[in-house]
């Protein structure tokens, strides 16, 4: 038996994991932040199931698109993503739910600084430029924590 590992886990499955995690991340921290404590787990797995059923359903559009393929392994991504992306904003409730304390900007800095570092990864128009020799360190480092 062979498996494709490129198939299974490549670029492009990963894309779909990061695109569909971040925006149940999202989608799971306006729940909790919003929501009243006794229904956010319902709220929750309703997002999980519009969330999923629309990531589905993107496959199944992308069959009538020229140049673009419907395929089962980029629907399975779409939903292992926003599993992930939901189980972070529902394990923060939870913390929450034990009376640890945490201020509610801790948990806002918490979202907001991984979302300001990838804008500043996938800026198109750099206002900062960096020497060669900096530049090289900047995308080895990029290398070696795996966005690269």
């Amino acid at each position: 038996m062979y498996v494709d590992h490129q198939m299974l886990f490549g670029v492009d499955k990963q894309m779909h994991f990061v695109a569909y995690s971040a925006v149940s991340l999202l989608v799971g921290m306006m729940i909790v932040l919003i929501s009243e404590r006794h229904v956010v787990k319902r709220n929750i797995s309703y997002a999980w199931m519009v969330l999923v059923t629309i990531g589905t359903l993107e496959e199944y559009r992308q069959y009538f698109v020229p140049n673009r393929s419907t395929e089962f392994l980029d629907a399975l991504a779409n939903i292992v993503g926003v599993s992930a992306g939901l189980a972070v904003p529902l394990a923060m409730w939870y913390i929450l739910q034990k009376r640890i304390h945490v201020k509610l900007f801790v948990i806002y800095y918490i979202m907001l600084i991984p979302l300001l570092l990838g804008l500043l990864y996938l800026n198109e128009r750099p206002f900062v430029t960096f020497d060669a020799p900096m530049q090289e360190r900047v995308e080895q480092f990029v290398a070696f924590i795996g966005f690269d």
